[in-house]
């Protein structure tokens, strides 16, 4: 449920050879110029939804692409990657940040039913203030990629009814498996995020990451997870 096929090349291949090891991808995009070309080369693919995004660690130089958000949100259910990252690298334009996220948040509600894939790095609670004061959650699909914010704003994420993907990075560390285990299985999710995380250059390799994630997960939660992610990812997906 958040992977960047663009960069992951050639794209049409990889989507090619994920499909035939019957796995679905939520690609998001980093900024919407991308999203434009990423939606041409890669609609045909029954398996990839294409997310229109402007990460936020982009939008100091990518701020006038702002306008093509706007032109494409009504036209796709499928929104990411947003959000807020206060790290310090990117703390210098942290209005800037949330003033794009806010209007992102805005447009979103007024078509609804979007699916939002979230980046939200030292900012949790700032994006859940935003989430919050628009009713999203109540209007829209809202997954928290990655998460690794406080617990108590992953017990506010919930009862917001907020999704959360999770990938190897969050399961191999302590922290990770104590902010899973509080999540419901039905708002579990997968997640590669690759490439970044793993040198994934193939279908294959990925499908090997989501095993083990599913594997994982089983543990942490002590049952058979897999019915409760696959049912939950076809429907956010609309792929059956």
């Amino acid at each position: 449920m958040h992977c960047h096929v663009d960069l992951i090349q050639p794209m049409e291949e990889f989507s090619k050879a994920a499909l035939e090891e019957n796995i679905n991808l939520l690609a998001v995009t980093t900024t919407p110029k991308a999203f434009e070309i990423e939606q041409k080369k890669l609609s045909s693919f029954s398996n990839v939804r294409v997310a229109l995004g402007l990460h936020p660690q982009l939008v100091f130089n990518r701020y006038e692409e702002l306008s093509l958000v706007e032109k494409y949100i009504h036209k796709t259910r499928f929104i990411g990657e947003i959000g807020l990252d206060f790290s310090k690298q990117f703390y210098y334009n942290k209005n800037q940040q949330i003033n794009i996220f806010t209007k992102i948040i805005e447009w979103c509600n007024n078509s609804s039913n979007k699916i939002i894939s979230l980046h939200s790095v030292w900012s949790d609670k700032d994006v859940l203030d935003i989430l919050e004061k628009y009713d999203c959650a109540k209007y829209n699909n809202c997954i928290f990629h990655w998460y690794s914010g406080s617990l108590k704003q992953l017990e506010r994420a919930i009862k917001l009814g907020c999704y959360f993907s999770v990938n190897e990075y969050m399961l191999n560390s302590l922290n990770g498996r104590d902010k899973i285990r509080k999540i419901p299985c039905n708002r579990l999710l997968l997640e590669s995020d690759a490439p970044f995380l793993s040198d994934i250059k193939t279908a294959s390799q990925l499908k090997l990451k989501l095993d083990y994630c599913l594997h994982e997960l089983s543990i942490i939660k002590e049952k058979d997870v897999s019915i409760h992610i696959a049912e939950t990812s076809r429907r956010l997906l609309e792929i059956y």
